[in-house]
């Protein structure tokens, strides 16, 4: 397994409240929960279910092209750091480690979706 699919732990995870509903949805529910048996049993990665499910990876991760941090003209833009709490995979298995501002929406619903357990919580 390699580093670029450990970084997709955390973002499967974490689409697994919004996954689970829009599968679901189109009858395809049993095949999602194939597929996070077989990353969690070690038989596929992130990348291989994922592409299995025809997921592609850019709606995990959010990303559109845009460099993160970088305003207009390559202006550096300020990231807010917030006092609260963080959230942790409870196994250290994806890597998860999301900071929740007070009154922020929880992470992931609070749940390591994979592994059917509640997220580790630290004061930040």
């Amino acid at each position: 397994m390699g580093e670029e699919d450990r970084s997709l732990r955390p973002e499967f995870c974490a689409a697994m409240s919004w996954l689970d509903d829009v599968m679901a949805a189109e009858g395809r529910g049993d095949e999602l929960h194939a597929a996070v048996e077989a990353v969690r049993a070690g038989r596929a990665t992130v990348r291989q279910a994922i592409a299995r499910l025809g997921i592609p990876p850019n709606v995990l991760t959010g990303e559109t092209g845009a460099t993160r941090g970088q305003g207009e003209g390559g202006i550096p833009v300020p990231v807010p750091h917030s006092i609260g709490e963080v959230y942790l995979c409870p196994d250290g298995w994806c890597g998860l480690k999301e900071t929740r501002p007070p009154g922020g929406a929880i992470p992931a619903g609070g749940r390591c979706w994979l592994g059917d357990r509640p997220l580790r919580v630290l004061e930040a």
